[in-house]
């Protein structure tokens, strides 16, 4: 027998010899004992479901798709990035981005904070925080 090698049966088991032997394990009458190779700890884990939205985000739906509606109806269906970041040719879908984040204390229901951005412009926007800040798409606020 190899040393530390027992296949995890008790009877085989040399506990001077074994380097997976001698871990405590607290048991279930609350002593304390050495755990030996063979003794395999039941882990019952329930798996549930993440739910995708929390309960407030699913109440702002309607709210926000009105925001959604009005924002690039205001902005012509046209992103807002397209003459001032020329070098990238504007692609993708558009998206509705505000300009002051979430988490800086941002409201993506407030129409004044939100601004119509291609999928590129977008992404480019947040690769590039500085020279976004400094063409005005986005406002570097410090949080609450």
């Amino acid at each position: 027998m190899t040393k530390g090698y027992c296949e995890g049966d008790k009877n085989l088991c040399k506990i001077t010899e074994c380097p997976r032997f001698g871990s405590l394990r607290v048991f279930p009458d609350g002593v304390k004992r050495v755990k030996q190779c063979g003794d395999k700890p039941k882990i019952n884990l329930k798996r549930t479901r993440l739910k995708p939205f929390s309960d407030k985000t699913i109440s702002e739906f309607d709210e926000r798709k009105l925001v959604r509606e009005q924002v690039l109806r205001r902005d012509t269906h046209t992103c807002q990035a397209k003459y001032l970041v020329n070098w990238i040719e504007c692609s993708g879908p558009l998206d509705v981005d505000e300009i002051i984040p979430r988490g800086r204390g941002g409201d993506y229901l407030d129409i004044d904070n939100c601004q119509t951005l291609c999928r590129l412009h977008h992404r480019w926007k947040h690769d590039n925080p500085a020279e976004a800040e400094r063409l005005g798409f986005t406002k570097s606020l410090p949080p609450k």
